[in-house]
């Protein structure tokens, strides 16, 4: 079960129509990145660079509030809709469909879901196997297709969530997809309970440990105690570190009161175990993860290290990470292939454009110096890199009185 493309039209800062691709080009570079399915090559890790505000977290919002809607409870709608908004800086654009759409691979099946959204109205919704259509509803609600039920369905209600509710046999398989994928914008403390869950479970400790050491490695073990919050006096589960302690005589052994995570760790180290339980998740079951800022406050070598579980043979099942960054410190083509870098900039008129690497030319020279990702980007071969004025840009020039 693998993610191929993404498509945004009319979202946010995407006036027009960008598509995310997974799908390996045909170029030499890191083989053992690409999973193979059928004649599919499908890349296991890309990344997503670009400018403050440059609308990165827009295509990772895309896909957060795709799966939402399939899961989203009868009578929640409105304000799972109302968060799908078109491109408002311009007035024909204000006044289009919105479109998200997604293609994935399953069992030896293609599909391609997506819907069009109008004003907190549901105007069109498709799902396709291959050439075949499983549904396709219209402006007014009518559904034909081999997949279509009668049912009265609110014009703000996915279609295929109903399906998904009434646990129609055919879609196991999509809903299992959409359920396991995990998009994280920041340490949200959802994903840090998954975190505490699998804590609980033997087969995850010895992971999620050796995870955590990576960033910090004094410590020695990791428990979930029961403590109570001094505000609201309610009883909550909080991780504590056990570090080993010296004695006089100089041997070591663990301090048994231990140290309560947060307090004693970085915020790197701290964000690190916030998602140790999606990124070992996603590793077991082979599901999509995808971090927004995932580098934010780890060091170069930590973002590396979580980079390479995904990119080779420890990700037997394929599991696929993509994360957006600001960070060009692993922006590197021993890393990465050209197909699995992309660019988001933010034009004049506050629309974004995404581009990915793979679709830049290069010469000779660049070549011979394994195409230098890095600096090629600051110096703006790329784009997707901020607007900086002259540095005198602050001096009173006006004449003085």
């Amino acid at each position: 079960m693998m993610l191929i493309e993404l498509v945004v039209e009319n979202f946010f800062s995407f006036r027009d129509e960008a598509t995310f691709s997974m799908l390996a080009a045909t170029i030499p570079e890191h083989p053992e990145t690409i999973a193979s399915h059928d004649n599919l090559q499908l890349n296991k890790v890309s990344s997503i660079y670009g400018a403050n505000a440059s609308g990165k977290s827009n295509l990772l919002r895309a896909m957060a509030l795709i799966k939402e809607g399939l899961f989203i409870k009868k009578g929640e709608e409105e304000k799972w809709i109302m968060q799908i908004q078109p491109f408002h800086l311009d007035e024909r654009s204000e006044q289009e469909d919105s479109l998200l759409e997604v293609s994935f691979h399953i069992d030896n099946s293609l599909y391609r879901y997506g819907f069009y959204v109008n004003h907190g109205v549901i105007t069109e919704e498709y799902l396709y196997e291959g050439s075949t259509v499983c549904f396709h509803r219209n402006h007014d609600g009518h559904v034909e297709g081999s997949w279509a039920i009668a049912i009265d369905l609110a014009t703000n209600r996915l279609y295929l969530a109903e399906l998904i509710s009434m646990k129609v046999s055919k879609i196991t398989s999509i809903e299992k997809w959409f359920s396991q994928m995990r998009i994280i914008v920041g340490v949200q403390h959802p994903y840090f309970s998954i975190s505490l869950a699998k804590m609980h479970l033997k087969k995850y400790k010895h992971n999620l440990l050796s995870l955590i050491q990576v960033a910090d490695p004094s410590i020695h073990d990791i428990e979930v105690r029961e403590t109570t919050d001094p505000n609201s006096l309610k009883k909550r589960d909080d991780f504590f570190v056990i570090k080993m302690k010296r004695l006089l005589d100089g041997s070591l052994q663990p301090y048994p009161e231990g140290f309560r995570f947060k307090d004693v760790e970085s915020a790197g180290t701290v964000k690190l175990l916030a998602l140790a339980g999606p990124i070992i998740e996603a590793l077991e079951q082979g599901s999509l993860l995808m971090i927004d800022e995932m580098d934010q406050s780890f060091h170069t070598l930590m973002t590396r290290y979580v980079l390479e579980l995904f990119r080779g043979e420890f990700n037997p099942h394929c599991a696929q990470l993509v994360f957006s960054t600001h960070d060009i410190s692993n922006l590197d083509s021993e890393l990465f292939r050209r197909d699995q870098v992309w660019f988001v900039e933010k034009k004049r008129e506050g629309n974004s454009e995404l581009v990915s690497l793979v679709e830049y030319q290069f010469d000779q020279e660049e070549r011979k110096n394994s195409f230098a990702f890095d600096r090629h980007y600051l110096n703006g071969k790329y784009g997707a890199v901020p607007y900086l004025p002259p540095t005198d840009w602050w001096l009173d020039n006006g004449e003085t009185t």
